[in-house]
């Protein structure tokens, strides 16, 4: 077994959560960003997920200048930031996000899915600068999706940290395979609420997991 600090990121590390909807994916997201050692976090909830809507302990805006005034005027530490469904696909209203977390630093943000990103293979420069260069302004990511085969490269390869659900299609089983080593028979195998975590800053083999949040292991 592993213990809930094995599994947990460093305070400025990288991560990628990957798998369908329902393999309990959101539930460790939850986790990861209630991090006692990272105060302040942001999630983007591009999908307004039903899931995220369940989350304690944070504080949800339907708009940008929202979110900037509950963390920096009223000092709330644990963010959901929800925008409506054009302001979601507006490439103009993520690289304001972005830019607002980079520049705020010694923050987490997790983003519920890479595929709603504006700009496909070349999204927000902010975004970018987050990912290489975040680490030393205390920027933390933590990226979800269902379908890493179809999102930046960048996201999947600046990662420190992988958290492998179950996943479907042929073309994201290969992109795990490649960037993991965890070989998509083995993938195949995973049910529901299992997952393979693997990180770099161990080097160590992928293990299996199951999600037993409310206990001490995972």
């Amino acid at each position: 077994m592993l213990s809930l600090s094995q599994i947990r990121m460093g305070r400025n590390d990288r991560a990628v959560l990957i798998g369908q909807t329902g393999t309990g994916k959101s539930t460790l997201a939850e986790f990861l960003l209630h991090d006692p050692d990272k105060r302040n976090s942001v999630a983007f909830d591009p999908k307004a997920s039903e899931t995220l809507e369940k989350w304690t302990g944070m504080t949800r805006c339907g708009s940008l200048d929202d979110c900037i005034y509950e963390a920096e005027e009223k000092e709330k530490r644990r963010i959901i930031f929800t925008p409506d469904a054009y302001s979601a696909e507006s490439s103009t209203v993520q690289d304001r996000l972005f830019a607002w977390i980079y520049e705020r630093g010694r923050t987490r943000l997790y983003i519920d899915e890479a595929t709603a990103l504006a700009g496909g293979a070349t999204p927000s420069r902010y975004l970018i600068a987050c990912l290489n260069r975040g680490r030393e302004r205390g920027v933390s990511t933590l990226t979800a999706t269902q379908r890493p085969a179809r999102i930046p490269l960048n996201i999947l390869s600046e990662a420190q940290h992988y958290y492998v659900f179950k996943v479907l299609m042929l073309t994201d089983q290969k992109r795990i395979e490649e960037l993991t080593g965890i070989p998509i028979e083995e993938q195949a195998t995973l049910k529901r609420f299992e997952y393979f975590y693997w990180s770099d800053l161990t080097g160590a083999y992928p293990r299996k997991l199951i999600l037993q949040l409310g206990e001490h292991h995972a």
